[in-house]
């Protein structure tokens, strides 16, 4: 039996070898790249950030061996995540006929299974040409110092560069309300999900790539501090407590458990006492009540996510539609001792979006589907020590965590953030588990 299993084993990492060693075609190799530069490219603009995307996806399609990838499609939906992931889709269909823009709903609805088909079409390809993935961490690591150089600039000492790729000519106030660090804040929010990649793929790449890695998690880090982004200070956090948590989980050595714990509880305290210096000055209009304290979570966004619960109750089983609580009646109030309308753009909270769009079926299909995948991430981690499942479970964090606190759960280019950073991840992982 023993001879059997060694056998196997040997066998296992001649065909490893023989994946990794493979020659990678010039399409494979631009596919590496283009989604590699993608997510950074947000700074220049979400069309801009698009068209590597759609590249990418036109090679893929044409690609000599998109067959093997709609099998390894079938394979995952075939895995009880991938189940529970059409179980929620399914869910979700019937708000499109409480919907009264259903065109507008089905638009966003059809896009999460159209994302997650694409990557895994990405994870596929990368996961069996480990030099692809090589390809696509390094055209990351480097378009990631360079859009977090230009935004630095911007937020700093060169307004003009900014206003400039946003088409508005070369001047640091082109027109009235231009602020980079609010134009700048979603970029901003990304840090929380390049930060673990970069950490984990310049670490695996090596070389200088790992030292460059180092330096634009450093950049990330005062853009999110220059932005004044507390929700993606919020999802840094998160993946701080649950990173560090993990990993003591992991070594169980007493030294180095007090010592994490140490740093966490400071870093708590330093963002709680922070927190309360900046925002003691921002007290709730009169007749206002907060159920969280307002230096805490500021009473904007209390009131928001009270008033979309309200609006989601009128239909709580099934929803009032996707992508649409901004504009069904009532969402149009303005809140007090402001010009922002009750729900501005959406709730700044997905798991209050997803219960006032698809209603309590639909929230609790996914919020089983988000427990399922990271609990599967941290229980992989735990047992293998590969490195590339807690890097896919922290992005996994500082995405549902700072979702938690802003961006649209539908918006187009947070989803494939997330979901494109967690395909580098898993396709790094060890290939003793690929489920």
């Amino acid at each position: 039996m023993r001879i059997e299993v060694l056998a196997g084993r040997l066998a296992a990492m001649c065909l490893d070898n023989a994946i990794v060693l493979m020659p990678i075609s010039s399409s494979t190799k631009l596919v590496a790249v283009l989604t590699g530069i993608a997510v950074p490219c947000l700074i220049f603009g979400k069309v801009v950030m698009a068209l590597p995307l759609v590249l990418a996806v036109l090679l893929l399609l044409s690609h000599p061996e998109r067959g093997q990838y709609w099998r390894s499609l079938v394979d995952q939906i075939r895995t009880p995540i991938g189940m529970m992931v059409i179980v929620t889709l399914v869910l979700w269909l019937p708000s499109m006929v409480i919907s009264p823009f259903p065109l507008r709903s089905m638009d966003a609805w059809i896009r999460v299974p159209l994302f997650i088909g694409f990557i895994v079409f990405i994870t596929a390809m990368l996961s069996e040409r480990q030099k692809a993935l090589t390809f696509a961490l390094q055209a990351l690591i480097f378009s990631s110092a360079v859009a977090t150089l230009f935004t630095l600039s911007s937020l700093t000492f060169l307004p003009e560069a900014l206003s400039f790729v946003r088409l508005s000519g070369w001047s640091p106030l082109p027109y009235d309300g231009f602020r980079p660090p609010s134009i700048l804040k979603p970029y901003a929010s990304l840090a929380v999900l390049m930060i673990p990649v970069l950490v984990w793929g310049g670490w695996s790449v090596g070389g200088r790539w790992w030292g460059l890695a180092a330096v634009v998690v450093v950049g990330l880090l005062a853009c999110v501090a220059l932005t004044y982004n507390r929700s993606a200070m919020a999802g840094l956090m998160a993946i701080m407590v649950i990173g560090v948590g993990v990993v003591m989980v992991k070594l169980r050595n007493a030294t180095v458990t007090s010592g994490l714990f140490a740093v966490v509880a400071i870093a708590i305290l330093a963002m709680v006492l922070w927190l309360q210096s900046n925002r003691t000055i921002h007290v709730p209009p009169e007749g206002v009540t907060t159920v969280l304290p307002y230096w805490l979570l500021d009473y904007q966004r209390q009131m928001i996510w009270s008033l979309a619960i309200d609006i989601g109750m009128r239909s709580p089983w099934f929803g009032n539609g996707i992508n649409v609580v901004n504009l069904l009646p009532g969402a149009d109030l303005k809140l007090p001792a402001g010009d922002l309308n009750v729900i501005p753009a959406h709730p700044h909270n997905w798991l209050v979006e997803v219960f006032a769009e698809t209603g309590a079926v639909g929230a609790f299909a996914l919020l089983i589907s988000v427990f399922m995948f990271c609990l599967k991430l941290a229980s992989d981690f735990l047992k293998s020590g590969d490195t590339a499942f807690l890097a896919a479970l922290l992005v996994n964090v500082g995405y549902w965590g700072t979702g938690l606190l802003n961006t649209s759960f539908w918006s187009a280019w947070w989803q494939i953030s997330y979901l494109l950073m967690t395909a580098f991840c898993l396709a790094g992982r060890s290939r003793i588990n690929q489920d």
